[in-house]
């Protein structure tokens, strides 16, 4: 009983029911009030007599009892017209698999709270699949580009074991590749490693001053700028506060700043600075490298893309520069040429 009441179309049914039914009893209960009548008779002895007479149609009871099953009827049916809606999102969960995320409800009739339901339930549904469909992506890439680093130090064992007469300089060239791969390789998974944290860690929202994070950043790349005579300059206010989760900001500025190491040419001038307005913050990172097409501008925040191969990176930097800014409630733009006419600039604005 207890799980037949647990139904929701059971409790609207009776509900129905007793709408509809309730009404015809108190209908028949006023019939038969106004058919009662009261006679009074005087008795030859004088006494005075009262008689109840009443006046009972069957034809009024029939139809009480005719109404009873034509209400639980139609009780019924109402209750389901009602959790239909409902019934359909139940198949469409129970059709969803893992590996196909690509069913909705499609709900555009019935009640107006079910189908704000269903619409935010496919909604749902449309973000837990562009995550399925990252994820995929990510795990593709991130095949590939593990494969060529494993691939290179098991064809660089294989040379140097099938060697007739292999050379101590043999074995050292071998053995600087296999070094080279393996770096790769390790650069590689700690910036997965950084990626998925940052993907799976919620922000830890606390007051910070910006240009001081952009300053430090800029004292520990100075070693690495120094090796390419490489000029680093921060130019900005002297303080700029905001709440923001300082470890993952500090990552995304040192990607930005550690990118435009790389790709400027040996020499010239690395710029950092910072902007703030009433409603957000900027780091503007400016180089004076080869600049990247207005062709190629769409793959530039993409996972592994590199615009060139000849300089030493994963492809990862940017795309977590960028998912850091989003998750703060900015976003990194690129403008290229930059404003001195040639390589880039990219902005990275935060939320105050």
């Amino acid at each position: 009983m207890s799980r037949g009441w647990s139904s929701l179309r059971v409790r609207l049914a009776v509900l129905g029911f007793l709408a509809s039914y309730v009404p015809a009893l108190l209908l028949f209960g006023v019939v038969l009030v106004t058919d009662t009548e009261t006679e009074t008779r005087l008795r030859p002895d004088g006494e005075v007599v009262r008689q109840t007479v009443t006046d009972r149609a069957e034809w009024a009871t029939w139809t009480v009892l005719a109404l009873a099953p034509v209400a639980a009827g139609l009780a019924w049916w109402w209750a389901g017209r009602a959790v239909g809606p409902i019934a359909r999102m139940r198949r469409v969960v129970e059709e969803i698999e893992g590996t196909d995320l690509s069913r909705r409800t499609g709900l555009d009739r019935g009640p107006a709270e079910v189908v704000a339901l269903a619409a935010s339930f496919d909604a749902m549904l449309d973000r837990l699949e562009r995550a399925a469909d990252t994820q995929r992506r990510l795990v593709e890439e991130t095949s590939h580009e593990l494969r060529i680093p494993l691939a290179v130090l098991v064809t660089n064992a294989e040379v140097l074991l099938d060697h007739p007469d292999p050379t101590v300089k043999l074995y050292r060239r071998g053995l600087e590749r296999s070094r080279d791969a393996a770096v790769r390789l390790r650069t590689t998974i700690d910036e997965l490693l950084v990626d998925a944290r940052g993907r799976a860690r919620t922000l830890d929202r606390r007051p910070a001053e910006l240009v001081g994070i952009v300053r430090q950043v800029v004292e520990d790349a100075a070693v690495f700028a120094v090796t390419r005579r490489i000029r680093l300059s921060v130019d900005g206010p002297a303080e700029a506060s905001c709440a923001v989760d300082g470890p993952t900001v500090r990552r995304a500025v040192a990607n930005l700043v550690d990118n435009a190491i790389r790709y400027a040419p040996a020499g010239s001038a690395v710029r950092v600075d910072v902007e703030v307005t009433a409603r957000q913050l900027a780091v503007l990172v400016v180089d004076s490298g080869p600049g990247i097409p207005a062709d190629q501008h769409g793959y530039v925040f993409q996972r592994f893309w590199r615009g060139r191969r000849d300089v030493p990176g994963t492809g990862l930097g940017l795309a977590i520069a960028r998912q850091i800014a989003l998750a703060h409630g900015g976003d990194l733009t690129l403008r290229s040429p930059g404003p001195d006419g040639a390589g880039c600039e990219f902005r990275l604005t935060l939320h105050r």
